[in-house]
């Protein structure tokens, strides 16, 4: 089983990853890939520094987390970083390039509360994945 986990290190996203780890490990041999999407925002400068260089430096700090995580579990996952002009689209994409069974997403992201149920991201990726998509919700 192929699994495609979006990660932005939200504690949404972190719920999703747990609950892929415990299905990776029990559907063996699965694989878990992490996907982290910065968007492509160029010549925004907010406080001297260039807001796409943050929005890497976010996905590559939650993709390391992520990563750490997956492995105290005992899984170890495939980490993609990726960029675009739509999270959602990012993450459609890659689970086509993974050929994955499912993906595992957290039901908001670090925006919040954004909707009442669904983030947009998560709802976008619900709309087009070519694959079954397990939505995650994190107590609050």
């Amino acid at each position: 089983m192929k699994i495609v986990v979006p990660v932005d290190g939200s504690a949404f996203s972190l719920k999703a990853l747990e609950t892929a780890c415990n299905l990776a490990k029990s559907n063996p041999p699965s694989e878990v890939a992490l996907v982290a999407v910065f968007l492509n925002v160029y010549d925004l400068e907010e406080e001297g520094h260039y807001v796409a260089d943050k929005l890497k430096r976010q996905a590559e700090g939650a993709l390391a987390l992520a990563k750490d995580k997956a492995q105290e579990k005992g899984v170890s996952p495939k980490v993609l970083l990726v960029s675009g002009l739509s999270a959602a689209d990012e993450i459609v994409k890659v689970a086509k390039s993974e050929k994955a069974d499912i993906i595992v997403i957290g039901s908001r992201g670090l925006a919040g509360k954004t909707r009442s149920f669904l983030g947009g991201t998560a709802s976008q990726v619900v709309t087009y994945a070519p694959c079954s998509v397990w939505v995650v919700k994190q107590a609050e």
